[in-house]
């Protein structure tokens, strides 16, 4: 039986009228074939796709050097190859949709991602064929989880989880934001990550929001920043905690308990039928009314194959919540050249209400105290 992502995917696609599905980014392209081929994170030259089309018609189109390894892991068992050398990759994909019969039908294909020649090839070879974009199609369809993705965010999340509690008990001063970097990375490669990205900002570096780890050495005083992004299965974790190097200020707890009562109210709205336009409301108006401006424009975002998906949080976006959508929220408050606050974690939406998927194992409801 065909894998029930795919069978998600076809009723989409069949539902929206469309007469095959294209696409061509890494996340999208993984999502669909189960697999990440290994230089379609490396190599921009070289092109992976997958073709679903009509109730049963299936390929995959690789890069000759990745395709015993295509053979091996990937969903579909129609495999094409090309040589990246002599021939065009948009012209093995005209010949698989041609193939599939649908050389003149309706094409969702990814015209947000795919390359501007391999486009104005297509058109070329398939002049009959009408191509519109399926961006909100992958977003919709990848949105909502299904349980076998939903047990890989658990593991993955509570990995992070437990990693940024035993990472934060182990900083002293005089360590490096690196030398910070370097014992997560470690910790979580251990645990079973096949990847990661790590930010640690330490003193005014804990006011970039961005804070790749350097050279600064922590010092008494500082407030610190960490944010584990973990990559398990293709699947994404991102926790973040704010710790102090000492004992915190008085304005550092007022701005905290702020900050925490924000995410608690928004935390008694998550659940089946809340707009995130309006979970998103809540956050700046619980903020505003004490005096603090929300630094970033959205609270959280869906969370799977990439760290950032759909839904955002934030009043542009008009998604509802329904049961198994996973996502984060974050407040976030930075303070340029001094501090800055943040606080993430992960949620999936349950028939009821949510089940946190982290936060359990290493809370963030005060301030974390370092030495």
């Amino acid at each position: 039986m065909e894998h029930e992502l795919l069978r998600k995917l076809r009723s989409a696609m069949a539902a929206a009228g469309h007469d095959a599905l294209v696409a061509f980014s890494q996340d999208n392209v993984t999502y669909t074939a189960g697999f990440l081929v290994p230089s379609h994170a490396s190599n921009r030259f070289r092109r992976t796709i997958t073709v679903l089309a009509g109730d049963t018609f299936a390929a995959q189109i690789v890069v000759n050097v990745e395709e015993n390894l295509a053979r091996q892991r990937s969903r579909f068992s129609d495999i094409r190859a090309y040589n990246q050398f002599t021939q065009d990759p948009a012209d093995v994909l005209a010949d698989t949709l041609t193939d599939a019969g649908v050389g003149s039908g309706q094409i969702a294909i990814e015209l947000d991602y795919m390359p501007a020649q391999d486009y104005i090839r297509l058109r070329e070879r398939l002049p009959q064929a009408k191509f519109v974009p399926c961006r909100e199609l992958y977003f919709n369809s990848r949105m909502v989880k299904t349980d076998e993705e939903i047990a890989v965010l658990e593991k993955v999340g509570r990995l992070t989880d437990l990693v940024v509690g035993e990472v934060l008990r182990q900083v002293r001063p005089g360590m490096t934001e690196k030398s910070v970097a370097q014992i997560i990375g470690n910790m979580m490669l251990e645990g079973g990550c096949d990847g990661l990205k790590c930010q640690v900002g330490s003193g005014v570096r804990s006011g970039i929001t961005n804070c790749t780890p350097t050279d600064k050495a922590i010092e008494k005083g500082d407030v610190v920043r960490v944010e584990i992004l973990g990559d398990m299965k293709q699947y994404r974790s991102n926790v973040t905690r704010t710790a102090v190097v000492g004992e915190p200020t008085d304005e550092q707890r007022e701005i905290w308990s702020v900050m925490i009562g924000a995410r608690e109210a928004c935390k008694a709205m998550l659940k089946p039928g809340t707009a995130v336009a309006d979970l998103y409301r809540c956050y700046v108006a619980y903020l505003r009314e004490r005096g603090i401006e929300p630094t970033l424009k959205f609270l959280g975002h869906g969370i799977g194959q990439t760290i950032h998906e759909e839904p955002y949080i934030t009043d542009t976006r008009t998604v509802v919540l329904e049961p198994n959508i996973t996502c984060t929220m974050e407040p976030l408050y930075m303070i340029p050249g001094r501090m800055g606050f943040h606080v993430e974690d992960m949620y999936r939406i349950t028939p009821t209400g949510f089940d946190a998927i982290t936060g359990m194992i290493t809370p963030n409801d005060e301030l974390i105290r370092i030495g």
